[in-house]
């Protein structure tokens, strides 16, 4: 995933018309398991270079022991809540001053988190396993932002008993569930092993080449 973001910068380099054409930042959902959040790797800038280089390092979350918190470090719900704040006003894309504002979105689609009474899915003490719910990614769209999403297929697990008790029966819904949070028309679908790289340099060229409509 590092690889292929800090790749997506070398596609954006070659296709912009103007030195400051597209602006770029990076989040992950943290650093550690100890301090889950919406974690700055890159600050919004043009300087892509930059961008590229500090994308290049981001690294797994850390945990300090296996069933940490329960194991409740996906949350969906904050982590779209919080990007969107960041953001701003969503433009047409017609000037500099009126940016528009694409969210790239890539997970395999399972959130785990605390979240005991608007959980989509049956919850044990609390926790929230569940494909992601799209209520957030709604806000955002209706926002005015375009969120392309490259969906790392979540697999099967058939011999563990956690995942055929609590995964198994949502599996199908993982999929539809994260195309229903992406903007028409930009929605990938990869292994969590291949592909990833040729997915976001796809859907970041779709972006490109498809201007906004504004009435």
């Amino acid at each position: 995933m590092a690889k292929a973001t800090a790749a997506l910068m070398d596609t954006a380099k070659a296709s912009r018309k103007s030195s400051n054409q597209y602006r770029m930042a990076v989040y992950t959902f943290g650093e550690k398991a100890e301090d889950t959040k919406l974690l700055e790797v890159s600050s919004l800038t043009d300087n892509l270079d930059q961008v590229q280089t500090k994308a290049s390092k981001i690294g797994l979350m850390s945990i300090p022991w296996q069933g940490y918190d329960n194991d409740q470090q996906t949350d969906f719900d904050r982590a779209l809540k919080n990007i969107g704040n960041l953001m701003g006003t969503a433009g047409t894309g017609a000037s500099a001053g009126s940016p528009e504002k694409i969210l790239f979105f890539v997970s395999d689609g399972v959130g785990d988190a605390y979240k005991p009474s608007t959980c989509t899915k049956k919850t044990t003490s609390g926790r929230c396993q569940e494909p992601i719910d799209t209520t957030q990614c709604e806000v955002l769209k209706n926002k005015g932002y375009r969120i392309a999403v490259l969906y790392t297929t979540y697999l099967p697990l058939p011999t563990n008993d956690w995942y055929k008790k609590w995964i198994s029966p949502f599996q199908s819904e993982i999929p539809t569930r994260m195309q229903s949070c992406a903007s028409p028309g930009l929605y990938f679908e990869v292994s969590p092993s291949q592909g990833i790289e040729d997915a976001m340099n796809a859907l970041f060229l779709k972006i490109v080449s498809t201007p906004r409509l504004a009435s």
